[in-house]
């Protein structure tokens, strides 16, 4: 080594296709890292959009157990083929529960031995009216439900109303749901 520069004979110098192929890695690595970099974000951005999937609401949840739903007063209509309802909804729960009013009812009914049912589902249910009940509260409302095929007489009715998650619901997905079960009811 004369004044610190190394010989001719001691400097490696590699072939080109050498450096092609380490290139040529190199550059493999960034594309499996922007690959990889495009599926972490995919990935977050639909944890996200989709996030009831991932982290259940465990305040929606709840409801559940702290809401019910009971007939106060259910007639024939006029017209026939529907029954005019009178609903409660009470809030049993510590805390106010907010929630909506999602689409679908189910009408099971009772004539002596013969049942049957009335159903009017969603598939992809939204919020129909929003509300807030505070702790030991209560919401009224009247709805008209049809039933068809009721038969004459004496009938016991029992509604499944649908309660859906205002902060879980988007045009680009249905609402997360329960259904309440009311109390059984009895139509002259």
């Amino acid at each position: 080594m004369v004044g610190g520069i190394p010989p001719a004979s001691a400097v490696t110098v590699w072939p080109e296709t050498w450096t092609a192929a380490y290139n040529s890695d190199r550059a493999d690595m960034r594309r499996t890292g922007n690959r990889f970099r495009s599926l972490l974000i995919l990935a977050v951005l639909s944890a996200v959009m989709f996030g009831c999937e991932i982290v259940p609401d465990r305040e929606f949840a709840a409801l559940e157990k702290e809401l019910t739903v009971k007939i106060v007063e259910a007639t024939r209509s006029a017209s026939g083929g529907s029954i005019d309802f009178s609903f409660e909804l009470a809030n049993h729960g510590r805390t106010s529960a907010m929630a909506c009013l999602g689409p679908s009812r189910s009408v099971s009914y009772k004539v002596e031995s013969l049942t049957g049912t009335g159903v009017h589902r969603v598939d992809h249910p939204g919020c129909m009216r929003e509300f807030t009940i505070q702790s030991g509260g209560v919401m009224l409302w009247t709805e008209t439900l049809e039933v068809t095929r009721l038969p004459a007489g004496r009938v016991e009715v029992e509604v499944t109303v649908q309660i859906a998650n205002p902060r879980r619901c988007g045009q680009s997905r249905a609402c997360a749901v329960i259904d309440l079960k009311s109390n059984q009811f009895e139509i002259p």
